[in-house]
């Protein structure tokens, strides 16, 4: 799992001035300890799969967050040495120069984008142990939610086009995000207990592997770069046994901002 920040500065009389970039650590919390669901201040998200013409420049956004679910990205920053983004790795930006920061890739890719408020994370090491194997083709996406008590599991559809990437202002809201972590180990996946979501949220599987389980007796297996909408807010909830050291973000959704129909 890697993790990038690329933050440029304005110099004197409008001129571009310094460029801070490397490695950045992600703010977290076991996954078993429940605590603020803003620590990473996101406002707005969107999902798409676009070719590099779809997408809109660095520029354009201010502080934001790029996270690959599915592709390799070259991510090239002005005098330093390019890198390879794959599933489940982030990178975070504000830059002033589109000679900056320029993320390049061949056909098309998955990617999450957030809108932060103003907000990057500090230089450091995560110390994730590496996935064995990165998963390749599509994320799988998915949707789930409460029937009348029971959870069920569907194929998450997006709303409207995926691309390409509307401005801002059009994307759903969100009350913010928060990133956690457990280390199940590699002997074979953790039990959990059934619960329901705390509240409406993306969750983006970044490291590790599970499996959700809801009571229609649907199983999914997400790895790095695979989103679930958890959306049972009430009923019986769904249970997720983890292996392997999981990096999940959550991604708060503002009521109303993203609605979906169930299947009929």
């Amino acid at each position: 799992m890697k993790v990038l920040r690329v933050h440029e500065t304005l110099g004197d009389s409008d001129t571009y001035g310094g460029i801070d970039a490397g490695d950045a650590f992600l703010p977290h919390r076991d996954s078993r300890v429940k605590g603020p669901a803003n620590v990473v201040p996101a406002t707005a998200f969107w999902l798409t799969r676009a070719r590099m013409a779809d997408v809109p420049a660095p520029t354009s956004l201010g502080s934001h967050a790029v996270v690959v679910l599915s592709g390799e990205v070259r991510v090239d920053v002005r005098d330093r040495s390019p890198a390879v983004l794959t599933a489940g790795d982030l990178v975070f930006a504000n830059v002033a120069s589109p000679e900056t920061l320029t993320m390049t890739w061949d056909g098309f890719a998955w990617l999450l984008y957030l809108a932060l408020d103003d907000w990057l994370p500090e230089a450091g090491d995560n110390e994730a142990r590496p996935d064995p194997a990165i998963r390749q083709g599509r994320p799988s996406l998915t949707w789930i939610y409460d029937d009348g008590g029971t959870s069920r599991t569907e194929p998450l559809r997006w709303p409207s086009d995926l691309a390409p990437v509307p401005p801002v202002e059009q994307w759903p809201r969100s009350l913010g995000a928060f990133v956690t972590r457990r280390d199940y180990g590699e002997d074979g996946y953790v039990p959990g207990v059934w619960h329901n979501g705390p509240r409406p949220q993306l969750g983006v599987t970044l490291n590790g592997r599970a499996e959700n389980e809801t009571g229609d007796g649907t199983v999914t297996s997400p790895v790095a770069g695979d989103i679930a909408y958890i959306d049972d807010v009430t009923g019986a909830g769904h249970v997720t046994r983890g292996l392997g050291d999981r990096w999940m973000l959550f991604v708060t959704v503002d009521p109303e901002h993203l609605r979906f129909v169930p299947e009929k």
